[in-house]
């Protein structure tokens, strides 16, 4: 059920972003079908996190860090993953409770990229085999 409302907002997204929209919308209904989840309370959403983002950045209370992996083979999260580890057991063992969390935090999208690559791959089919 999209309101006139919700067209408004899509107006700006790629099909994809507006397919990913659609699969997050989606989803937050089936886990919480009493919140009424839409496009509008989604962009209200994110305006209201995009404000909070801006003002953290610019107070320095939150570090933000983007890095593009669209070029990184798989060998090279792979490597990454493993350098990563090791830091993140050794904050630990070295450092306080909240430098071990915020090594966390950092090395989440690491830890994701790397999760989907170890999902297992369809087999390649080999010619004499």
């Amino acid at each position: 059920m999209s309101t006139e409302k919700d067209s408004m907002l899509r107006v700006r997204l790629t099909q994809r972003q507006s397919d990913e929209l659609d699969s997050i919308i989606a989803e937050l209904q089936a886990q919480m079908p009493e919140a009424s989840v839409t496009t509008s309370s989604i962009a209200r959403y994110a305006l209201e996190k995009y404000v909070s983002d801006h003002i953290a950045k610019r107070d320095g209370t939150k570090i933000f860090i983007e890095v593009s992996t669209a070029d990184a083979t798989e060998e090279d999260i792979k490597n990454l993953y493993d350098l990563l580890s090791k830091l993140f057991d050794e904050t630990k063992e070295n450092y306080s409770p909240m430098v071990h969390y915020m090594v966390g935090e950092i090395l989440e999208p690491v830890m994701m990229k790397m999760a989907s690559l170890m999902k297992p791959k369809k087999p390649e089919v080999r010619d004499g085999e």
